[in-house]
């Protein structure tokens, strides 16, 4: 029987790192097989590397403890995915003269318009990580998804691009190593998550991705079919949780615990005559806590959060594409996020986002769940968003570049 060939996706959340393992499927679908998750307090802040040796520690755990869940086979590669205030993105426009007497766009124009798009000025610590077509023009003209084969004497691009620090990049970087890992690329993890979560449709007429994490908050607005605003928020659902340890002077495990267990974003959903016992700061100390208590501590930090995300996108050129909003991430899983989402930000609809099944099938129901989405979303990336890219820029026609292209799509998302 020949030895089943995995993909594993290691994303480096804000406070948590999280590995999937996926194979093939024969239907062409990717399986989710195993994952695992780890709480790596220490080691990240922000979703940045803060001790090398301590995040180098904890993917070992987390990848010793996938591999255990595929009967012990090694995982030497990884799509590391990677967030916080340290990214940044943009939006840029590239043109390109076609001076040949034949006009017909073949994909070296395409390289060569996206290359001019790349030529941005940005700070020597930093880097591109993601330069992503939206689309094309020719002529003038708007509307090309993909102008190879077609004819035209200005060929123009805009794309979306994603920068990080360079010295932030190399310490995960080296993190990864030291744990024994190879990384494949470096992706900014709500870009392939977003490719995947969201509808053809919602993709079109426009909507918001949120990524709550523990510690930032990613958001991503989708309109005409791509990405054209993305912004890293350093808040998440850690400081509800260290204001609820905080007011009730109880560790911050139990304020976690009370916050997922008993928490909600609206008065609406709060049971006011359930009593809570909890312990206080000494682990010994009894009290009770009304969930009418707690609302009084989430509730503010929902709104300033909301209200700080709506404020981002009212004040970008994308504001009236903000139609609808999907959620992920373990943050959003506050009882009554959906509802407070679509109050503050006066969206028509606000759902959970989840793997299109026609992407991912699940070997176990455990990890359809939001913890694993964006480790999902990076397995997923070079079966399912990277070739959605490539071809946009070569067609059969144009198969001689094709061994270019791969290498420039290689250098480029690295």
């Amino acid at each position: 029987m020949p030895k089943e060939n995995f993909i594993a996706g290691l994303d480096i959340g804000s406070d948590k790192i999280t590995c999937v393992i996926a194979s093939e499927d024969p239907g062409g679908k990717l399986k989710i097989v195993s994952g695992a998750g780890k709480d790596c307090l220490k080691g990240i802040k922000n979703g940045v590397v803060v001790d090398i040796s301590q995040v180098s520690n904890v993917i070992s755990a987390v990848i010793e403890e996938a591999e255990g869940k595929i009967n012990g086979e090694s995982i030497t590669d990884v799509y590391l995915g990677v967030r916080g205030a340290h990214l940044a993105s943009m939006n840029n426009r590239g043109i390109y003269n076609i001076t040949r007497t034949d006009k017909e766009i073949n994909s070296e124009d395409v390289l060569n318009v996206i290359e001019n798009a790349k030529a941005v000025h940005i700070p020597s610590d930093r880097e591109i990580i993601h330069v992503i077509p939206q689309s094309f023009s020719l002529d003038k003209e708007k509307g090309f998804p993909n102008p190879v084969g077609m004819e035209g004497a200005i060929l123009e691009v805009n794309v979306h691009i994603i920068t990080a620090s360079s010295s932030h990049l190399n310490n995960i970087s080296k993190a990864v190593s030291n744990s024994g890992l190879n990384y494949l690329e470096h992706l900014y993890h709500l870009f392939p998550l977003a490719e995947i979560v969201l509808s053809e449709e919602e993709k079109n007429i426009g909507s918001i991705l949120i990524d709550i994490g523990d510690q930032t908050t990613s958001v991503a607005i989708y309109y005409e079919g791509k990405i054209c605003f993305s912004r890293e928020i350093p808040f998440g659902s850690y400081y509800i949780t260290k204001d609820i340890a905080s007011a009730l002077h109880t560790p911050l495990d139990v304020a976690k615990d009370l916050k997922e267990k008993y928490g909600s974003a609206i008065s609406s959903l709060v049971e006011e005559n359930e009593q809570i016992p909890i312990v206080g700061i000494d682990r010994v100390t009894k009290k009770q806590v009304r969930p009418s208590e707690l609302l009084e501590f989430i509730q503010p930090r929902v709104e300033e959060m909301l209200v700080n995300i709506k404020d981002i996108i009212s004040k970008s050129e994308y504001s009236d594409y903000a139609i609808g909003a999907v959620l992920v991430g373990g943050g959003s899983l506050l009882k009554g996020m959906p509802q407070a989402v679509k109050k503050v930000l006066d969206v028509k609809d606000v759902r959970y986002g989840f793997p299109n099944p026609e992407y991912v099938i699940f070997g176990d129901e455990e990890y359809r769940n939001q913890q694993y989405a964006s480790a999902i979303g990076l397995v997923c990336y070079p079966y399912f968003v990277k070739p959605g890219i490539s071809e946009q820029i070569y067609n059969k026609k144009n198969a001689a570049v094709l061994k270019q292209v791969a290498a420039w799509l290689k250098d480029l998302f690295r």
